[in-house]
Protein backbone atom coordinates (compact mmCIF):
# COMPACT_ATOMS: atom_id res chain seq x y z
CA UNK A 1 0.00 0.00 0.00
CA UNK A 2 1.28 3.45 -0.89
CA UNK A 3 1.60 5.47 2.31
CA UNK A 4 1.54 9.01 0.92
CA UNK A 5 2.21 11.28 -2.02
CA UNK A 6 3.38 14.90 -2.07
CA UNK A 7 0.76 17.10 -3.74
CA UNK A 8 2.37 20.55 -3.42
CA UNK A 9 5.69 21.87 -2.19
CA UNK A 10 7.56 25.16 -2.06
CA UNK A 11 10.38 26.49 0.12
CA UNK A 12 8.02 27.20 3.05
CA UNK A 13 5.50 24.38 3.10
CA UNK A 14 4.38 21.03 1.80
CA UNK A 15 0.98 19.36 1.33
CA UNK A 16 0.92 15.57 1.47
CA UNK A 17 -1.87 13.12 0.69
CA UNK A 18 -2.05 10.54 3.51
CA UNK A 19 -3.09 7.22 1.96
CA UNK A 20 -2.66 4.74 4.81
CA UNK A 21 -3.76 4.31 8.46
CA UNK A 22 -0.67 5.96 9.95
CA UNK A 23 -0.56 8.86 12.41
CA UNK A 24 0.20 12.33 11.09
CA UNK A 25 2.69 12.93 13.93
CA UNK A 26 4.49 10.53 16.29
CA UNK A 27 2.20 9.14 18.99
CA UNK A 28 2.31 6.66 21.86
CA UNK A 29 2.03 3.66 19.51
CA UNK A 30 5.54 4.28 18.27
CA UNK A 31 4.43 3.66 14.69
CA UNK A 32 6.22 5.64 12.02
CA UNK A 33 4.22 8.77 11.24
CA UNK A 34 3.59 10.71 8.05
CA UNK A 35 5.77 13.48 9.49
CA UNK A 36 8.61 10.99 10.08
CA UNK A 37 8.37 9.65 6.52
CA UNK A 38 8.35 13.10 4.97
CA UNK A 39 11.31 14.24 7.07
CA UNK A 40 13.24 11.18 5.87
CA UNK A 41 12.40 11.92 2.23
CA UNK A 42 13.42 15.58 2.53
CA UNK A 43 16.61 14.67 4.36
CA UNK A 44 17.53 12.15 1.67
CA UNK A 45 17.21 14.89 -0.94
CA UNK A 46 19.61 17.07 1.04
CA UNK A 47 22.23 14.40 1.52
CA UNK A 48 21.11 13.39 5.00
CA UNK A 49 20.64 16.85 6.49
CA UNK A 50 17.78 16.66 9.05
CA UNK A 51 14.60 18.30 7.77
CA UNK A 52 12.75 20.86 9.91
CA UNK A 53 9.19 19.80 9.08
CA UNK A 54 6.14 20.12 11.34
CA UNK A 55 2.46 19.41 10.74
CA UNK A 56 0.31 22.55 10.91
CA UNK A 57 -2.77 20.42 11.70
CA UNK A 58 -3.76 16.76 11.90
CA UNK A 59 -6.34 14.35 10.54
CA UNK A 60 -7.37 11.07 12.16
CA UNK A 61 -5.06 8.08 11.85
CA UNK A 62 -7.73 6.11 9.96
CA UNK A 63 -8.72 9.04 7.72
CA UNK A 64 -6.99 9.89 4.46
CA UNK A 65 -6.29 13.03 2.49
CA UNK A 66 -4.53 16.38 2.47
CA UNK A 67 -2.29 17.42 5.37
CA UNK A 68 -0.41 20.74 5.46
CA UNK A 69 3.17 20.87 6.79
CA UNK A 70 5.49 23.81 7.47
CA UNK A 71 9.16 23.62 6.45
CA UNK A 72 10.26 26.56 8.63
CA UNK A 73 9.37 27.76 12.11
CA UNK A 74 8.12 31.08 10.74
CA UNK A 75 5.81 29.31 8.29
CA UNK A 76 4.51 27.07 11.09
CA UNK A 77 3.61 30.02 13.31
CA UNK A 78 1.84 31.76 10.40
CA UNK A 79 -0.09 28.65 9.36
CA UNK A 80 -1.14 27.81 12.92
CA UNK A 81 -2.48 31.37 13.29
CA UNK A 82 -4.38 30.96 10.01
CA UNK A 83 -6.02 27.79 11.34
CA UNK A 84 -6.96 29.49 14.62
CA UNK A 85 -8.47 32.45 12.73
CA UNK A 86 -10.35 30.07 10.39
CA UNK A 87 -8.57 31.41 7.31
CA UNK A 88 -7.78 27.88 6.17
CA UNK A 89 -10.65 26.16 4.35
CA UNK A 90 -10.90 22.38 4.43
CA UNK A 91 -13.47 20.18 2.75
CA UNK A 92 -13.89 16.55 3.70
CA UNK A 93 -15.80 13.88 1.82
CA UNK A 94 -17.35 11.17 3.99
CA UNK A 95 -19.06 7.99 2.79
CA UNK A 96 -21.85 7.21 5.26
CA UNK A 97 -24.17 4.22 5.70
CA UNK A 98 -27.46 6.16 5.87
CA UNK A 99 -28.75 9.25 4.11
CA UNK A 100 -28.58 12.28 6.42
CA UNK A 101 -31.83 14.19 6.80
CA UNK A 102 -32.14 16.87 5.66
CA UNK A 103 -29.84 16.41 2.67
CA UNK A 104 -28.06 19.67 3.48
CA UNK A 105 -27.64 21.49 6.76
CA UNK A 106 -25.65 21.87 9.97
CA UNK A 107 -24.87 19.51 12.82
CA UNK A 108 -24.31 20.97 16.27
CA UNK A 109 -23.51 18.85 19.32
CA UNK A 110 -21.60 18.95 22.56
CA UNK A 111 -18.87 16.30 22.48
CA UNK A 112 -16.99 14.57 25.29
CA UNK A 113 -13.68 12.81 24.60
CA UNK A 114 -13.07 9.59 26.53
CA UNK A 115 -9.27 9.64 26.30
CA UNK A 116 -8.84 6.22 27.94
CA UNK A 117 -10.78 4.53 25.12
CA UNK A 118 -10.07 7.21 22.51
CA UNK A 119 -13.71 7.62 21.62
CA UNK A 120 -15.80 10.80 21.41
CA UNK A 121 -19.38 10.73 22.66
CA UNK A 122 -22.25 12.96 21.61
CA UNK A 123 -23.86 14.32 24.76
CA UNK A 124 -27.64 14.62 25.20
CA UNK A 125 -29.32 17.74 23.82
CA UNK A 126 -29.12 20.61 26.29
CA UNK A 127 -26.01 19.28 28.01
CA UNK A 128 -23.80 21.99 29.50
CA UNK A 129 -20.66 19.83 29.57
CA UNK A 130 -18.35 18.80 26.75
CA UNK A 131 -17.15 20.98 23.89
CA UNK A 132 -19.37 22.54 21.24
CA UNK A 133 -18.90 21.03 17.77
CA UNK A 134 -20.37 22.48 14.57
CA UNK A 135 -20.13 21.42 10.94
CA UNK A 136 -21.94 22.04 7.67
CA UNK A 137 -22.72 19.26 5.23
CA UNK A 138 -24.43 18.49 1.94
CA UNK A 139 -25.10 15.31 0.00
CA UNK A 140 -22.52 15.15 -2.81
CA UNK A 141 -23.43 11.78 -4.33
CA UNK A 142 -24.69 8.27 -3.70
CA UNK A 143 -24.08 4.66 -4.65
CA UNK A 144 -26.51 1.77 -4.35
CA UNK A 145 -25.99 1.46 -0.59
CA UNK A 146 -23.97 4.47 0.56
CA UNK A 147 -24.11 8.26 0.55
CA UNK A 148 -21.24 10.69 -0.03
CA UNK A 149 -21.32 13.83 2.08
CA UNK A 150 -19.23 16.99 1.63
CA UNK A 151 -18.32 18.38 5.05
CA UNK A 152 -17.08 21.82 6.10
CA UNK A 153 -15.79 21.88 9.68
CA UNK A 154 -16.65 25.04 11.62
CA UNK A 155 -14.93 23.75 14.77
CA UNK A 156 -12.05 21.29 14.89
CA UNK A 157 -12.72 18.70 17.59
CA UNK A 158 -11.11 15.30 18.03
CA UNK A 159 -12.97 12.69 15.89
CA UNK A 160 -15.60 15.37 15.22
CA UNK A 161 -16.91 14.22 11.83
CA UNK A 162 -16.94 10.58 12.92
CA UNK A 163 -18.77 11.26 16.19
CA UNK A 164 -21.31 13.73 14.84
CA UNK A 165 -22.43 11.56 11.94
CA UNK A 166 -22.58 8.54 14.23
CA UNK A 167 -24.71 10.71 16.52
CA UNK A 168 -27.38 11.01 13.81
CA UNK A 169 -27.10 7.27 13.01
CA UNK A 170 -25.09 7.81 9.82
CA UNK A 171 -21.76 6.13 10.64
CA UNK A 172 -18.87 6.43 8.22
CA UNK A 173 -18.18 3.34 6.15
CA UNK A 174 -15.48 1.21 7.77
CA UNK A 175 -15.61 3.02 11.12
CA UNK A 176 -16.34 0.17 13.55
CA UNK A 177 -15.54 2.37 16.55
CA UNK A 178 -18.49 4.60 15.69
CA UNK A 179 -21.03 1.99 14.63
CA UNK A 180 -20.22 0.99 11.04
CA UNK A 181 -21.34 -2.47 9.96
CA UNK A 182 -17.87 -3.68 8.98
CA UNK A 183 -14.29 -2.46 8.72
CA UNK A 184 -12.41 -1.70 5.51
CA UNK A 185 -9.70 -4.04 4.24
CA UNK A 186 -7.13 -1.20 4.04
CA UNK A 187 -7.55 -0.15 7.68
CA UNK A 188 -8.83 3.25 6.54
CA UNK A 189 -12.30 4.61 7.09
CA UNK A 190 -14.03 6.44 4.24
CA UNK A 191 -13.33 9.94 5.51
CA UNK A 192 -11.08 11.91 3.18
CA UNK A 193 -9.59 15.39 3.51
CA UNK A 194 -10.39 16.27 -0.11
CA UNK A 195 -9.54 19.95 -0.46
CA UNK A 196 -7.51 22.53 1.45
CA UNK A 197 -7.28 26.25 0.63
CA UNK A 198 -4.95 28.72 2.32
CA UNK A 199 -2.59 31.66 1.77
CA UNK A 200 1.10 31.04 1.24
CA UNK A 201 2.58 32.22 4.57
CA UNK A 202 5.26 34.44 3.04
CA UNK A 203 3.83 35.69 -0.28
CA UNK A 204 0.12 35.47 0.66
CA UNK A 205 -0.58 33.79 -2.69
CA UNK A 206 -3.89 31.87 -2.65
CA UNK A 207 -3.27 28.12 -2.85
CA UNK A 208 -5.83 25.33 -3.24
CA UNK A 209 -4.86 21.66 -3.24
CA UNK A 210 -7.18 18.75 -4.09
CA UNK A 211 -6.16 15.33 -2.76
CA UNK A 212 -6.96 12.26 -4.92
CA UNK A 213 -8.86 9.50 -3.15
CA UNK A 214 -7.02 6.33 -2.03
CA UNK A 215 -6.96 3.69 -4.77
CA UNK A 216 -7.27 1.01 -2.07
CA UNK A 217 -11.04 1.68 -1.90
CA UNK A 218 -12.85 1.17 -5.21
CA UNK A 219 -16.00 2.90 -3.94
CA UNK A 220 -14.16 6.24 -4.06
CA UNK A 221 -13.63 5.78 -7.78
CA UNK A 222 -17.34 5.12 -8.21
CA UNK A 223 -18.00 8.49 -6.56
CA UNK A 224 -15.55 10.24 -8.88
CA UNK A 225 -16.99 8.56 -11.98
CA UNK A 226 -20.55 9.45 -11.02
CA UNK A 227 -20.10 12.94 -9.60
CA UNK A 228 -16.75 14.41 -10.67
CA UNK A 229 -15.93 12.63 -13.92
Amino acid sequence: MQLYTILYEDEDLLVANKLAPIPVQPDKTGDKSLQDLLREELAAREGGTPAALEAAHRIDRRASGAVLFAKTHKALVTLEAAFRDKRVKKEYIACVEREPEPREGKLEHNLAWDKRNNVVRVLPAGSKSGKRALLEYRIAGASDRYFFVAVNLITGRHHQVRAQFAGIRCPIRGDLKYGARRSGSSGLIMLHSRRISFSQPRTEEAIEVVAPFPESESLWQAFVDENEG
